[in-house]
């Protein structure tokens, strides 16, 4: 397929600040127009008035940059009066004729690569489909290899099963309890659970020793308390346990446990109106108090 080349000076051409900005855009897209088409830079006036205005065309006449017939299309003799011509446009793209004889030659390159592949494979018994579309044309200069797609690496389904957590220096194989294979953190998964927060428990080694010291820090019910505030504090709902592992290993004390609480958000306009009210009374009885005890 060809390409509509301009030159890398064009965004500054007097010509193109002369036309304006919506004309440019038109004399863009009916030149990818005539690329497509292999036209010779010809643009019919019903391709030009389906992409633009009157005044755009216009504009691109006045700046020199169209041409139509019996004005400045000495250069363009197939140009009639149903179609303009694009400034010196085989200057910088292949002509119809060029294009045809590339496509020629890169057909006849893939029937001779096709024909070797045949060979080849006849030579080594071998056999195979060899018929397929091939781009047998040579890479030009700065063209790049083609990159192969990267892998779109997987999310981690809620339901992923934990491996065991390692047993810990200091109590050797007591982490790892028989009935489950998560030791001492199975609890947390299971309240977790209860609390409708199933997320995937994917650990690396020292993760699950950091977890099961942060359940004997602090206890599986702050454990909870603190996933329960950082789940309704979250943007997307969590997938993972990791979401909550630096916050878990970060808590140093046992506090109190009071049960998921509520995240305070701003005060409304009724708390404040009480507020305002209850200040306002209590003026008001320590001036009759003061006027009292002048009374007396």
């Amino acid at each position: 397929m060809p390409w509509f080349k301009i030159d890398d000076g064009f965004h500054c051409h007097p010509k193109v600040f002369a036309a304006g900005t919506p004309a440019v855009g038109l004399y863009v897209r009916c030149g990818s127009w005539a690329a497509q088409q292999a036209s010779d830079g010809i643009v019919p006036k019903a391709v030009a008035r389906m992409y633009g205005t009157a005044r755009m065309i216009k504009a691109l006449i006045d700046a020199d940059l169209w041409h139509q017939k019996g004005h400045n299309c000495e250069s363009c003799p197939e140009l009639d009066a149903n179609s303009y011509a694009i400034h010196q446009f085989l200057e910088r793209n292949p002509s119809r004729v060029d294009i045809e004889l590339e496509r020629k030659a890169k057909s006849e390159r893939q029937q001779r690569w096709r024909e070797g592949k045949k060979k080849d494979q006849a030579n080594d018994g071998s056999a195979g489909n060899v018929d397929g579309d091939v781009d047998a044309s040579p890479r030009r200069h700065g063209d790049a290899a083609p990159v192969p797609p990267r892998p779109v690496p997987s999310r981690v389904p809620p339901t992923e099963e934990p491996p065991p957590p390692p047993p810990s220096a200091d109590t050797p194989g007591t982490d790892v309890a028989e009935r489950s294979g998560r030791g001492e953190v199975q609890p947390l998964i299971e309240a977790m659970a209860a609390r409708g927060m199933n997320v995937s428990w994917s650990f690396q080694a020292p993760e699950w020793i950091s977890l099961r010291d942060a359940v004997r820090r602090v206890g599986v019910p702050a454990l909870v308390d603190h996933a329960t505030r950082a789940w309704q504090a979250a943007k997307t709902t969590p997938y993972s346990a990791r979401y909550f592992l630096t916050g878990w290993t970060g808590l140093q004390d046992a506090p109190t446990y009071t049960g998921p609480r509520a995240i305070p958000g701003p005060p409304s306009a009724t708390s404040e109106y009480l507020e305002g009210m209850a200040r306002l009374a209590a003026e008001l009885r320590a001036q009759e108090e003061a006027a009292e005890r002048n009374a007396q």
